[in-house]
């Protein structure tokens, strides 16, 4: 190795250290790993038709570990469920529920094909990033743990997200990931109310039409999941499923939601299938380029504008236009385009500070729990397959010019999702195999 490749390895050995020792080991509550545990239990038990081959299952588990993240991440949001931000609706008036929506629209209606505009319950944006984070690294940690892989997972500091370190190899390998997740969508919350009526004419009348309400009482309330499900008998080809997950018990049981769900998935066997399905599918409508979208498509992050949109849709409340079911800011796993432009960035600076090691096998890429679903040709595909090297000269413009013992560097080392990883290293293809 030259001098200058003996400079460079000492420095970026240096940095390599120095991040790791600024990082923590990625960890959770018992609630958030015992959650995570039940769950993947129920994605390596399920019970695919008995004429699938195993391409094709390999493909659905990706789509059902999925989902089942998804289950985890509506798990922490649900913690922050408050008396405000219901919405009620009268249909059907004999089975009156309010609902605690995450798209902005009554979820009830919409699987009827209906839309009526009320304001999603998502938290702030940038809180999501961290949460998914961390749990996206626990739940990796856990599927790593079952398929016998001993992997650290640390969260680092700017520019690292998270690091993955196996050292059991010799040398040891690092991944430095520029972490980007976000959920499909996360399932409404729903409760059983009265009729709700208005007084006209001295009489009390049943409502006929939507209202935002407050609630006066919330906690030790049943609180239940809601679910669509196939029905060929509907209108709309769906109908509405509700699972009981418990009830918040005051304001400071912000684990409620992992406790319910945890006996539900292990309670009621139903459960998790119904659930996986109703996913799926609505992960295939979100896929779709198709003009035509089955309702479900509603209850999805980034689907956008209502098509057709109704005469009542309100317009922004600031700017422009009308309000969106749900933007691109909420874009799914690494597919808002922001996040892709920034994480290459992230990768390039990554791999640049951190390459050569000589005393590891340093590694660089993308982590999500989804892949760029709708971007991906059009932002990754001519970027996957680049590789870099350095020349200080800044006269090198052919290969040829380069001394035999220069090293290259993927730009990616993957591009690594639970439903579709890209691998231009052998570690990374192993071990992200779930």
């Amino acid at each position: 190795m030259d001098n200058q490749n003996s400079f460079l390895s000492n420095k970026v050995g240096h940095w390599i250290s120095e991040q790791t020792g600024n990082s923590y080991i990625v960890s959770g509550s018992d609630n958030e790993s015992e959650l995570i545990k039940t769950l993947i239990e129920n994605v390596y038990t399920y019970d695919y038709p008995s004429n699938v081959l195993e391409a094709e299952k390999k493909r659905l588990r990706g789509l059902i570990l999925a989902s089942a993240f998804d289950l985890l991440v509506s798990a922490e949001y649900f913690k922050s469920v408050g008396h405000s931000g219901w919405v009620y609706c009268p249909f059907p008036d004999n089975n009156p529920y309010i609902y605690y929506p995450y798209t902005n629209i009554c979820p009830r209606c919409v699987v009827s094909n209906g839309f009526h505009f009320h304001k999603a319950n998502k938290p702030p944006s940038g809180s999501i990033g961290a949460i998914t984070s961390k749990l996206l690294g626990m739940f990796l940690g856990a599927l790593f743990k079952k398929h016998g892989s001993d992997i650290e997972i640390r969260k680092g500091s700017e520019p690292v997200d998270t690091i993955f370190i196996d050292k059991t190899k010799k040398p040891e390998i690092y991944l430095f990931a520029e972490v980007k997740s976000a959920p499909l969508l996360t399932l409404p919350l729903a409760m059983k109310t009265e009729k709700m009526t208005q007084e006209e004419d001295n009489t009390a009348k049943a409502l006929i039409s939507h209202e935002s309400v407050n609630i006066a009482q919330l906690y030790s309330k049943p609180l239940e999941l809601f679910i669509p499900i196939r029905d060929a008998k509907s209108h709309s080809g769906w109908q509405v499923k509700v699972y009981s997950i418990g009830s918040k018990e005051n304001e400071k049981d912000s684990e409620w939601a992992y406790k319910g769900i945890i006996k539900l998935l292990k309670t009621d066997k139903d459960f998790f299938s119904t659930y996986a399905k109703f996913w799926i599918e609505a992960m295939n409508e979100y896929e779709s380029n198709n003009e035509g979208k089955q309702p479900i498509f509603w209850l999805t992050n980034a689907c956008g504008q209502p098509v057709p949109r109704p005469e009542s849709w309100p317009r922004r409340a600031s700017g422009a236009g009308y309000e969106s079911v749900s933007d691109g800011k909420t874009s799914v796993g690494m597919d808002r385009t922001d996040d892709i432009k920034k994480a290459t960035y992230q990768v390039l600076k990554l791999g640049a500070e951190g390459k050569p090691a000589i005393d590891k096998i340093y590694l660089v890429g993308i982590v999500s729990n989804i892949h760029a679903v709708r971007h991906f040709d059009e932002y990754l595909t001519n970027l996957k397959d680049i590789i870099w090297t350095r020349d200080e000269s800044g006269t090198i413009t052919n290969a040829s010019q380069l001394d035999p013992n220069t090293e290259f560097y993927n730009l990616f080392d993957g591009i690594i999702s639970l439903t579709n990883t890209v691998a231009r290293n052998s570690w990374i293809k192993k071990t992200f195999d779930f």
